[in-house]
């Protein structure tokens, strides 16, 4: 059960908006979904995670070993 979030208190996701886990895949998803309008934005913000990573980032999870291909690759 989620806990109630005090009054004024920041989204977790708002704490780190360009944690480039989250940027990797919000830029896979965008590009398997063909929505190209806030792509170019959102590969820049990712370019510039990806710089100062001091490990390669090639998912949006570092457990994740593969990808699926196709459009069911969420499931």
């Amino acid at each position: 059960m989620a806990r109630p979030r005090p009054s004024g208190a920041v989204q977790r996701c708002a704490r780190h908006p360009d944690n480039v886990w989250a940027l990797h895949g919000l830029v896979e998803c965008l590009r398997r979904r063909g929505e190209t309008d806030q792509l170019p934005e959102f590969q820049a913000r990712l370019a510039t995670a990806l710089a100062k990573t001091d490990v390669p980032i090639t998912s949006s999870c570092l457990c994740r070993t593969s990808a699926h291909s196709g459009h069911d690759c969420c499931h």
